[in-house]
């Protein structure tokens, strides 16, 4: 047997590791393996190499995809699948894995009813693939806000301002959702939790009123400056005039991406990238891998894209913004 594996879509920390492991345990299990460099683009562009073990090793500690991660709209056209699947077959590729978000799911479950056999494992920040409770990337990049968040705080302590921090997640929440409770924000705005310049106002002043000489707003990318929304620019403007305190705004921007991956998120995609092999040793094909109440498990590619998106858990973060605004 052959696998190619690629890496889809924006990168995540930890996708090296589900990598070196899927290249060892395969090793060990008699399976051949190809690397398939910038995800769908690069199999398009047939841009394959051999695995150097030794090679592969030095990038357990790093975010930067080894063998590179990109998106390609391209292969949303059947043509291109089509195209794709006839590569695959002339490098007598017996199975594809994938390792990526939701859209990566679909075009390789694209794939799979061309006939190609397919295997998925869920890397992406955004924790955002409803088959798994939890995707590698996620706590590498939680902790990554969480700290920004720390930082932030001690500077607009000590000046007894506001800031709005604007962080990664434009499709789900929950890294705005959790690093906001982590850090006891005063606010964590969610495209189902949209304040206004009035709501800012009021929440500023009231946490000053407590005693608090600070005030964090943790704020999903993506909502503002759109859809006759203020941007958050001229929200701070407005705020600062009104409440007279300095008011900034941060986005915390690509480096949420990057980084040393936590254990968690090197135990994740080691176990699930074992899981992964081990699927293929019994012939279990067109699977993607989940973790469920902390078990390894595996469903069918079809079901998983099929399920209902994750719902951002709002109400979980507007019991905690009423605590911390004491």
């Amino acid at each position: 047997m052959r696998i190619g594996i690629l890496a889809s879509g924006g990168n995540s920390p930890g996708m090296n590791n589900a990598i070196i492991t899927l290249v060892k345990k395969a090793s060990v299990s008699k399976i051949d393996t190809l690397l398939i460099r910038d995800g769908y683009k690069g199999l398009l562009a047939n841009d394959f190499i051999k695995p150097d073990i030794r090679y592969l090793d030095k990038f357990v500690t790093t975010s930067n995809v080894v063998i590179g991660s990109a998106r390609s709209k391209d292969f949303y056209k059947i043509e291109c699948k089509k195209k794709a699947q006839t590569i695959l077959k002339k490098r007598r590729v017996d199975v594809l894995v994938v390792i990526g978000g939701d859209g990566s799911y679909k075009g390789a479950a694209g794939l799979a009813k061309l006939g190609q056999k397919v295997m998925g494992l869920p890397g992406t920040i955004d924790n955002d693939v409803s088959s798994t409770d939890v995707t590698i990337g996620f706590a590498t990049c939680l902790n990554t806000i969480v700290v920004a968040l720390d930082a932030i705080r001690d500077s607009f302590e000590s000046h007894a301002g506001i800031c709005f921090v604007e962080v990664m997640g434009r499709g789900f929440s929950d890294l705005a959702v959790t690093a906001g409770i982590a850090t006891q924000a005063e606010a964590i705005i969610t495209p189902e939790n949209i304040l206004s310049v009035e709501d800012f106002i009021e929440i500023a002043n009231l946490t000053k009123k407590n005693g608090k000489r600070s005030c964090l707003f943790v704020v999903t990318e993506g909502i503002y400056g759109r859809n006759g929304l203020l941007t958050l620019n001229d929200i701070a403007n407005e705020v600062e005039q009104v409440t007279s305190r300095s008011t900034r705004v941060n986005v915390i921007g690509y480096s949420q991406r990057g980084g040393t991956p936590t254990a968690s998120d090197r135990f994740l995609a080691a176990t699930m990238a074992n899981h992964c092999i081990e699927c293929l040793l019994q012939k279990r094909f067109n699977r993607v891998i989940v973790q469920k109440s902390g078990e390894i498990l595996d469903v069918d590619i079809n079901e998983a894209i099929a399920l209902p998106h994750k719902r951002n858990n709002t109400k979980c973060a507007k019991i905690y913004e009423l605590i911390d605004r004491v």
